[in-house]
């Protein structure tokens, strides 16, 4: 469904699909971080949480931080027109003032799928702990590096 046709405010849009520009990755990336959705996907704020309290807490930061319709405009690009920061900013405060129930929940409803695809994608690509670090703190030295 992410990458799937939408109507909202009148206008049709297109989904993200797996090939995001890199400004528009940043773009979504940068509102989730403003949200405190990072520190919720990596345990950041110290909270042990099961698979299915961090894709709710991870929700509940966007929502509380009143960064949904930012993340929404970030995914959504409208028919004909090429995605920019711009249109996407001008698209989430059109996105905040839709009143039409019907409209509120298709919102919400992408939200939440957008929010539950990123955690998988998050939690499968990261091998490592975004914790982990050497013992001493201090990056060991290659054959190739200077003293």
């Amino acid at each position: 469904m992410l990458d799937g046709k939408f109507t909202l405010d009148g206008r049709n849009f297109t989904g993200i699909s797996h090939s995001l520009s890199a400004n528009q990755d940043d773009y979504i990336v940068a509102h989730l971080r403003l949200a405190g959705a990072l520190e919720v996907l990596q345990d950041l704020d110290g909270v042990r949480r099961s698979p299915e309290q961090r894709a709710e807490d991870l929700l509940t930061r966007i929502l509380l931080a009143g960064k949904t319709h930012h993340v929404l405009a970030g995914c959504l690009t409208e028919d004909g027109k090429k995605w920019s920061r711009e249109s996407a900013d001008a698209n989430a405060a059109r996105f905040s003032e839709i009143t039409d129930p019907a409209q509120k929940m298709a919102m919400r409803s992408y939200v939440v799928e957008f929010v539950a695809v990123f955690f998988s994608f998050v939690a499968k690509s990261s091998g490592t702990s975004p914790k982990s670090s050497l013992p001493t703190g201090k990056v060991r030295r290659t054959k190739s590096a200077a003293r």
